[in-house]
């Protein structure tokens, strides 16, 4: 979540959605004071980090403010297949941070731990991956702070309506960034692009076209369409018939 004072605008950062380059184009503009990474919320009494939803954003003081807030969605197909990718990364970097309660550190490894379990579990195979994993964590927001492939409207939406008053498309990154910009008053930024990975790009704009759906069995894009029902409706994104 970026909270910017000076152009009095909130940007929400859900996972896997070009929250990264949206970061480091909005630094010199971001003022939050919360820590970027694992914390204890006094306003949620439960573990938080910079990928908080709007009802989580509710909680907190600056919620208070009227600021213009705006967040990123991304097609649900893409967007699940990008956080398998991620996983894997993140089990293999060890939580532990001196700075922080040596509760919390316990508890990040612990989660790590249930999420490689999985992983092995499914031979680290995407769709065997997909097919065991519980809609639980899906659904639930802290029911594993390492895991927060949630449906993205939680970014966006608060009981079934919209909470932000801008959502713009990853699949058309780069139009949609300027829109946002005009409307906070910001001429333009540094076209700094990055992802947790440390390559040099943003997901390709595919309009018409996703980009991993080819990798998916009949039975995976079929739980994607379950479970993400609410994505594909709220921001128009076609389903596949499995």
């Amino acid at each position: 979540m970026i909270i910017s004072h000076q152009k009095k605008f909130v940007m929400y950062r859900p996972w896997k959605t070009a929250s990264q380059t949206m970061s480091a184009r909005l630094k010199k503009y971001n003022d939050t004071t919360y820590p970027w990474f694992f914390h204890f919320s006094p306003y949620m009494n439960r573990l938080v980090c910079q990928h908080i939803t709007c009802a989580d954003f509710a909680c907190l003081p600056e919620s208070k403010l009227g600021y213009f807030s705006a967040s990123f969605v991304r097609n649900p197909y893409d967007r699940v297949y990008s956080g398998f990718q991620q996983i894997q990364s993140d089990v293999d970097f060890p939580p532990g941070n001196r700075k922080r309660e040596e509760w919390i550190n316990r508890l990040l490894t612990d989660q790590l731990d249930e999420l490689f379990a999985m992983l092995k579990k499914a031979k680290f195979d995407f769709n065997r991956w997909f097919e065991i994993l519980g809609e639980e964590l899906i659904y639930e927001v802290g029911r594993n702070s390492n895991f927060m492939l949630h449906p993205a409207h939680y970014w966006t939406h608060i009981n079934g309506e919209q909470a932000v008053d801008f959502i713009g498309r990853v699949e058309n990154f780069e139009d949609d960034f300027k829109i946002f910009l005009s409307k906070i008053d910001i001429d333009s930024v540094e076209s700094i692009n990055a992802n947790v990975s440390g390559k040099t790009n943003i997901p390709e704009e595919s309009r018409n076209e996703y980009r991993y759906t080819n990798r998916m069995k009949p039975k995976t894009i079929e739980k994607i369409n379950r479970v993400f029902e609410k994505d594909f409706e709220l921001f128009g994104y076609k389903m596949i018939n499995s």
